[in-house]
């Protein structure tokens, strides 16, 4: 081994969880929705959405509902045992749980506290949430490989959201959301697999604060401009590939795993990046936007089907409120 080799992260085991209730695009068929400001205002008309429309729009054919019990660290909790599992380490020789999410109920203690606390495991040394809204969990994952070289072991990284829970069903874009989990356990190496480049950006400025936000009264997702967001997400995730392909000297990439925002944004990424060869990894038409969960989902999806198989080259990107953008790149 090249002692001048830092260590850093791979995966060795993901896991997923979906509520059981699912909706179906059929069920916002002749409602009306509006747009809102941020002080909660509608913005012009109302638009009445239609099946078949709103599918073309989104690609989004169903999305998952939690139970009314049913929370953020509830669902962590299932995907980091499916993870654990297929993992093959004992919850002991965990050091470290981070967890991506928006919408815990309570948020202290955090949900990976709670987490801990159920899967029994007592060595964990860090356990605290991030909030970086749909790129939580790039960034939970760039968090753990970073914080790996002070606290050597194996990590538990969670994404886990309910959307369902903060969505105003007026709104023009409460089609768009849906719950669920997706959870990743990595351990240290010196090789030439995990985790080996990232990216990270934050863009507060020119209103961009205001493109997506947690609106008040009522509390829940609000995105007056999603013309807006749909450009500068495309533009945002297909930067951080380029970046991080040109940091890493890789001429070609075998999977991205994009944010599941909208078929959109995905389709919009996947032009931009024409003749690259990867596979443009999609599920959006099965779950909707789950914000941080959507990118962790796709992941244990994609290692299961086995579109990414060992050897493969894969960037992660995701894109959110702030606005922000993270992405990882990683070797299996």
């Amino acid at each position: 081994m090249d002692s001048c080799v830092l260590s850093h992260l791979e995966i060795i085991g993901t896991g997923r969880y979906l509520p059981q209730e699912i909706v179906r695009t059929e069920e916002f068929e002749g409602r009306k929705m509006w747009a809102y400001d941020k002080f909660g205002n509608k913005i012009g008309e109302s638009r009445t959405f239609y099946t078949q429309k709103l599918i073309d729009l989104t690609g989004i054919t169903e999305r998952r509902k939690a139970f009314a019990d049913e929370w953020p660290s509830d669902m962590g909790y299932f995907a980091a045992q499916s993870a654990l599992q297929k993992a093959c380490i004992d919850v002991d020789s965990l050091v470290g749980i981070i967890v991506a999410t928006v919408s815990e109920k309570k948020n202290f203690p955090s949900a990976a506290v709670k987490i801990q606390e159920r899967l029994g495991a007592r060595n964990v040394k860090v356990a605290y949430d991030l909030q970086n809204a749909c790129a939580g969990f790039p960034t939970a994952l760039m968090n753990a490989n970073s914080s790996s070289r002070d606290f050597n072991g194996y990590w538990l990284v969670v994404a886990s959201e309910v959307l369902t829970k903060v969505n105003d069903y007026t709104d023009i874009n409460s089609h768009l959301f849906g719950d669920g989990a997706g959870a990743a356990v990595l351990g240290p190496t010196y090789t030439g697999k995990g985790i080996l480049g990232v990216y990270s950006r934050s863009e507060p400025f020119e209103g961009n604060l205001e493109m997506i936000f947690r609106g008040e009264n009522p509390d829940c997702i609000r995105m007056p401009d999603g013309a807006g967001v749909l450009r500068r997400a495309v533009d945002a995730m297909t930067e951080s590939v380029i970046s991080l392909k040109k940091d890493l000297n890789w001429e070609r990439v075998d999977v991205y795993i994009p944010h599941q925002a909208n078929e959109r944004i995905i389709a919009g990424v996947e032009r931009k990046l024409r003749g690259d060869g990867a596979v443009v990894y999609r599920n959006i038409s099965r779950y909707g936007n789950m914000s941080s969960a959507t990118c962790a989902v796709a992941l244990d999806e994609a290692i299961g089907d086995q579109t990414i198989k060992d050897g493969s080259k894969v960037i992660i990107t995701s894109f959110g409120a702030g606005l922000v953008t993270s992405a990882v790149a990683i070797k299996f």
